[in-house]
């Protein structure tokens, strides 16, 4: 099974998450935010569609606490907002991002990502 790593190189979570996948031998590619471009907005709808907005959004990211609070509110309540937001600033977005044919999964959880990587995954 290949899967697709997101996220930004400079994030520890993001090292650490890809530290691991090599040292389990996990067939994957490395994808950084900033190489999507134009179709960062269809990714992240994707994973709202199979993770759910409150799993990809990052509302404790200091980006997203130091959006004014009408912003955060719109944000949490209309996610084609969302989708337009998290693309213009991908650091908001719950990272690494690891899809998988079996699902979505935000975050970096040993247990969550073996879980998806043997097809266990709820979070797809």
């Amino acid at each position: 099974m290949t899967a697709t790593i997101y996220g930004i190189k400079s994030c520890t979570t993001v090292r650490k998450a890809r530290k691991w996948a090599e040292a389990e031998g996990l067939d994957h590619t490395y994808v950084e935010f900033a190489e999507l471009g134009a179709d960062i907005p269809a990714h992240i709808q994707r994973w709202f569609d199979k993770a759910g907005q409150d799993k990809v959004m990052n509302t404790r990211s200091t980006n997203f606490k130091a959006l004014p609070e009408d912003e955060r509110e719109r944000m949490q309540n209309d996610a084609d907002y969302a989708v337009q937001k998290l693309a213009e600033d991908p650091r908001m977005l719950k990272r690494p991002v690891l899809e998988t044919e079996r699902g979505v999964v935000t975050g970096f959880d040993v247990g969550e990502w073996e879980a998806t990587n043997s097809g266990q995954s709820n979070n797809s």
